[in-house]
């Protein structure tokens, strides 16, 4: 059986330093605050999509 928990952390996690993933965990904080399972999902999402790109050291360059 394999762990398919969306609990999972993407493989380039979160930076610090990110405005971008910042925002989105802000975001998805609150829509769970609210209730708002839709909304928190799509911030996670775009939080993998965002990870999907170069690592955070690459794209700064």
């Amino acid at each position: 059986m394999s762990d398919t928990s969306p609990a999972t952390p993407p493989a380039n996690t979160p930076d610090d330093d990110c405005d971008v993933c910042g925002a989105l965990l802000r975001q998805q904080a609150e829509a769970r605050r609210n209730g708002d399972h839709k909304w928190a999902t799509t911030c996670l999402i775009e939080l993998q999509r965002h990870h999907d790109g170069p690592p955070h050291t690459e794209a700064a360059r």
